[in-house]
This record gives C-alpha cells, structure tokens and sequence, in this order.
C-alpha cells in the first residue's frame, strides 16, 4: 500500500511553528515544534497542545503517546518526516511532501 502525507506551516508561535498535516486518505492533524526542532506535540490549528502526547528528539521516544493506535501512529510518521527535514535543512521546512510504502 502506498500511502502520502503533506505539511505546511500554517503559523509561528514563540516557541516554534505549527503544521497542518494530511494524507491522501484523508486524514488530517496539527502538530507544534519547538523552535529548536527538538520536541513535538499534536496541537489546535492555533497551536494548543491537545493531550500530553510529545515526542521529544533529544530523548528518542514519546511520551503519553495516545491510546488511539491510528492517531498515534500518524503523529509518529508526521514529526518523524519534520525531525528528518530538519537534519536535512538545517531548519524546519515550510512544506514537505512524503510517499512512503
């Protein structure tokens, strides 16, 4: 199965920018990185945390991950695609496009 997933920023807080993320099947989501690129959270479209699921980069896990293993697995592939994008860049994007099996 092929699957594919965009973000854009879709605004800038003070710790860091907020992304909208969708997949070609229709699933869709906001997440907030810190402005060093170190940890993220599902969030609101204005950037409120939602829960206390946060991945944090430094440490390589998450934290209260949520107990919906669909969610939980969308929010893992999606930080995990801005995290890459980040070493790649040397900052986080303003949009990225991934297809992935």
């Amino acid at each position: 199965m092929t699957a594919s997933l965009t973000c854009r920023r879709v605004g800038l807080l003070a710790d860091g920018p907020v992304y909208l993320w969708e997949t070609a099947e229709g699933a869709t989501g906001n997440i907030r990185m810190e402005s060093d690129g170190s940890v993220a959270r599902p969030c609101t479209p204005e950037g409120t945390p939602l829960g206390a699921t946060f991945l944090d980069r430094r440490r390589g896990r998450v934290e209260n991950p949520d107990p919906d293993p669909g969610l939980r697995r969308a929010f893992l592939i999606v930080a995990s695609v801005l995290f890459q994008e980040w070493e790649r860049q040397g900052r986080l994007p303003d949009t990225v496009t991934r297809t992935f099996w």
